[in-house]
């Protein structure tokens, strides 16, 4: 319904001229006022009409009182020369959250026994809790719980049945960034309990009010912010099969409203104790999969230790998030490349001191496993690397015996050329003894 600007201002104009009515009357006559009825007046359910019969004439005083033993609220007064009628906005008697509200309106001449109504309640419960959850298409559906209470007063006068308007609110800040205020963007109001926000691209706070012919009940408001940048840093390239370190901070900005007139602010800072996914890929062309995931820290730093299963471009992502009472849309942060390099698992002699005449035997076994056709090399007297053979291996490993007949101690290594999913590498130096 939400006609309550309107109603409000017609409720004044109405109670300010029958003030002035009642300024000019006289004083009060000992009556007794008896059948004092209440009803709606109108369609929509804004307006409320008190009537009241009397034994003769007299200025009458209207009072709204409460089982709770609240003092009197005096809101309206007629004089003896009017009817006995009086025509009120609901909205401005209040309105309750607690669905065992009592309430009535007693009509007094001045004597000592006043006429009141039945008693009636004001309940409007407020559409507590809201939540919120993002569609497929980055909208936010609100979703209002819906009122089970019972009513402490049924069959009153003025009881109708439970219907509500919601009127969603967008409160963002103004667009001149010299000025920190607030606006408000008025939403399609509805009467089903759940309805969309698109999404605007900026931070923005949710604001609700559910009413009903009491007026409107202000309920939670969800502050929905964005993730402004999640980065990643990482090696360009590790050991196939060992572990591969990425890093990064998730930084985030929401709407911070404060004082009276509100000012609207945006505030970025690092966002701590939220997930984020890590995902990889084979190339450009592949699909993305999900690789593992992790959490910021209390600085809004991340941590994510992958083992390295060959060459993979690595991305960051936060989802859109809904965290109690605040919501925030993610972001598909930074990438990096990460190559895998050969991991050499053995590379030795298998006896590492032989006699002259003796072929030595070098042994090789990396990852990955394949067919790699791998170089064994040794220092020569200059210092320079020379090779000494090939041996293809299977599924990783390789035997390669081999004459040397040089006395002493000589440094050797293996070159082990790129696979598909690793770069060529280098073993590390291992020594052959000949006595």
């Amino acid at each position: 319904m939400l006609k309550r600007s309107i109603a409000l201002a017609g409720a004044a104009a109405l109670v300010s001229v029958l003030g002035a009515q009642s300024a000019s009357a006289g004083p009060a006559r000992a009556a007794s006022v008896t059948n004092v009825q209440v009803e709606w007046v109108n369609s929509d359910h804004t307006n409320i009409r008190i009537t009241w019969a009397e034994s003769q004439p007299a200025a009458n005083t209207l009072v709204l009182r409460s089982e709770a033993g609240e003092g009197g609220n005096e809101f309206g007064h007629t004089t003896a020369g009017q009817a006995n009628e009086y025509i009120y906005d609901s909205a401005s008697l209040g309105t309750s959250g607690d669905p065992a509200d009592k309430v009535w309106i007693e009509v007094s001449d001045g004597s000592a026994t006043p006429g009141r109504t039945d008693d009636f309640d004001r309940f409007n419960y407020g559409g507590y809790p809201t939540t919120v959850a993002f569609e497929a298409n980055g909208s936010l559906r609100w979703t209002v719980a819906p009122d089970t209470t019972t009513d402490g007063t049924p069959d009153d006068p003025l009881d109708l049945p439970k219907t509500y308007t919601y009127a969603p609110q967008q409160r963002v800040r103004t667009d001149d960034p010299s000025i920190p205020g607030c606006d408000a963007i008025n939403l399609p109001q509805t009467t089903t309990p759940t309805g969309t926000v698109p999404n605007p691209g900026h931070v923005y706070n949710l604001s609700m009010v559910v009413d009903n012919e009491w007026g409107g009940a202000q309920g939670p408001i969800i502050g929905v912010g964005r993730t402004k940048s999640l980065t990643m840093t990482g090696p360009a390239a590790t050991k196939l099969g060992e572990k591969t370190t990425l890093t990064g901070v998730l930084t985030g900005a929401s709407l911070f409203e404060s004082g009276r007139p509100p000012s609207c602010n945006e505030l970025t800072e690092p966002v701590p104790n939220q997930p984020v996914v890590i995902q990889q890929r084979t190339s450009a062309t592949a699909a993305w999969t999900t690789a593992g995931t992790t959490k910021t820290d209390a600085q809004g730093k991340y941590t994510a230790v992958l083992t390295n299963p060959g060459h993979r471009e690595y991305r960051v992502i936060r989802v859109n998030t809904v965290s109690g009472g605040t919501a925030s849309y993610g972001l598909t942060g930074a990438s990096k490349s990460v190559r895998a390099t050969t991991r050499v698992v053995s590379a030795k002699f298998i006896n590492p001191v032989v006699n002259l005449g003796t072929q030595p035997q070098g042994y090789l076994w990396v990852d990955p496993a394949g067919s790699q056709k791998a170089a064994l090399q040794f220092k020569n007297a200059s210092g320079a690397w020379q090779g000494v053979a090939y041996k293809t291996l299977y599924a990783g490993r390789g035997l390669l015996a081999f004459p040397w007949n040089k006395r002493g101690a000589t440094q050797f290594r293996w070159w082990v050329p790129a696979s598909s999913n690793a770069d060529a590498t280098y073993s590390g130096v291992f020594t052959l003894t000949v006595r």
